[in-house]
């Protein structure tokens, strides 16, 4: 009975990553398997497997025979056996990128730092010892809390070279470099997110996009903000952001010689990076979408041209969900990728490098 069970266990695993792969979180109902980490998925095939292995290595030398099944059984263990081989490559070299620890891009001009992470709302005081180390061009503060102050951000900025700020809220971005323009919205959502205290409360997401000028050229930087309720379906959600974004007009901050002054604006600009706290996954189906509903379907995921490693952000102490995400578009490449700690926080910063790709020529940004 036991071993009945175990067998069931088994199968149930190996059709759940499929599915999980197959079909992503397209659906509802697909959707929670999607995200569970091929480790734990797994874990009951790759366990079988060993046992399996071991039981023939055994047999072969006593000098028997493994002894004959079934032949559904026979079949249902060269599926189980195929999927946790499937599973171990794509653990390896998609989710992982082992491969690019050796094949790492590099990088042939100036380098952007582009450093993006989210507070949540929680208590943290004064950052800049944490984040100023880091060397960042721009650092992208989502949902700070009211201890840590954008004054002491800026200044610490100030302090150590050039510097620039803007707010779209919930976004404060600071830059080595000018900051030209920038303007921001709610997406209009109907989501929820927790609290800190594990209350819900009614949110409806929000974007936010910066012009700035860096070493490596000038950026069009946006910032994502998404609900974080588990249950709502992200497919959907992602294509209404995108489809929110696309048709926004609003009105956009602009620096000129005396100050700041408003002007009118439809659409964002042609993004270069894409930074955010998306609530799904990395490599989930729903985060395609979102690309191709608001315009940037060709921008690519910053990990997969540049990551290696576990690199989650979520939960902060112990990461078990890539969440945080950064794409880039055509004009830029990504030549480094991390998570990082900042000992402080639900979630883990993300810590990108691009440099200007010379592949590309120069596109203007639209506005």
């Amino acid at each position: 009975m036991v071993g009945l069970a175990w067998g069931a266990l088994v199968l149930a695993c190996a059709l759940g990553w499929v599915v999980g792969r197959v079909f992503s979180d397209r659906y509802l109902w697909s959707q929670p398997v999607s995200w569970i980490p091929t480790p734990l998925l797994l874990a009951p095939v790759w366990i079988r497997g060993a046992v399996a292995w071991r039981r023939c290595r055994a047999a072969r030398r006593r000098g028997g025979r493994a002894p004959v099944r079934a032949g559904a059984a026979v079949l249902a263990g060269w599926a189980v056996g195929i999927v946790g081989a499937a599973g171990i490559g794509h653990l390896l070299f998609v989710e992982l990128g082992l491969h690019r620890a050796v094949l790492r891009p590099r990088s042939a001009g100036p380098v952007a730092r582009v450093v993006f992470w989210n507070q949540a709302g929680v208590e943290a005081g004064d950052i800049s010892s944490t984040f100023l180390p880091l060397g960042p061009t721009l650092f992208v503060l989502a949902n700070r809390h009211s201890d840590t102050r954008t004054r002491d951000i800026a200044q610490a900025f100030i302090d150590t070279g050039e510097a620039h700020a803007a707010v779209g809220w919930p976004f404060d971005l600071f830059s080595r470099g000018p900051i030209r323009r920038w303007g921001s919205m709610s997406l209009g959502l109907e989501g929820r997110s927790r609290r800190g205290d594990g209350s819900m409360r009614e949110d409806s997401g929000w974007a936010a996009w910066f012009e700035v000028e860096t070493a490596a050229g000038p950026l069009t930087v946006w910032a994502i903000d998404m609900p974080s309720d588990p249950s709502l379906p992200k497919y959907a959600l992602a294509r209404a952001a995108g489809e929110a974004i696309s048709v926004w007009r609003g009105s956009a901050r602009v620096v000129v010689e005396n100050g700041q002054q408003s002007e009118d604006a439809v659409g964002f600009p042609k993004p270069d990076v894409i930074v955010g706290d998306f609530n799904i996954p990395r490599g989930s189906a729903s985060l395609a979408e979102f690309l191709r509903a608001s315009g940037a379907g060709a921008m690519r995921s910053a990990f997969d041209e540049s990551g290696w490693g576990w690199a989650r952000s979520w939960p902060r102490a112990t990461p078990l969900l890539a969440i945080d995400q950064c794409f880039v578009g055509s004009r830029v490449r990504a030549v480094e990728y991390r998570a990082m700690d900042p000992g402080v926080g639900g979630h883990r910063a993300i810590v990108v490098d691009v440099e200007g790709n010379e592949a590309e020529a120069p596109e203007a940004a639209g506005g």
